[in-house]
């Protein structure tokens, strides 16, 4: 397995349009990206780089507790695998955003929560 790139992080966050008030208007991002069905937007500094994502927050996930790295993959399935085989965590099941994105929440040893992402659509959700 290669990770092809760390492309983005994000957060969970109260109020979804307040989050992208503040961050963009406080903290200078722009939006790059909002998705109300997905409860879903990214914001990215002027320059580009790494995108910051915010979620809503939700019952499984609650605003302020961790940032979430993604990390990108070509197969998500054969890196799960590898992954699981060298000890990794998985947390609940592989999540597919229909024809955009494949993903699964994995807890690092100290705890932290990340996701391993196989883009399918680069039009949406830019893990």
């Amino acid at each position: 397995m290669k990770v092809k790139e760390i492309g983005l992080c994000w957060i969970v966050v109260k109020d979804l349009n307040a989050a992208i008030k503040y961050y963009t208007e406080v903290v200078g991002l722009k939006l790059a990206e909002f998705h109300e069905e997905f409860a879903w937007a990214e914001v990215e500094a002027e320059d580009g780089g790494c995108r910051l994502g915010l979620a809503q927050e939700n019952p499984e996930q609650k605003a302020g507790q961790n940032a979430v790295m993604t990390f990108s993959v070509a197969n998500l399935d054969k890196a799960i695998e590898e992954m699981v085989k060298k000890g990794a965590v998985r947390e609940g099941e592989v999540c597919e955003i229909s024809g955009h994105v494949r993903m699964q929440s994995m807890i690092d040893p100290d705890g932290n929560r990340f996701q391993m992402c196989q883009v399918l659509h680069h039009s949406c959700c830019h893990c």
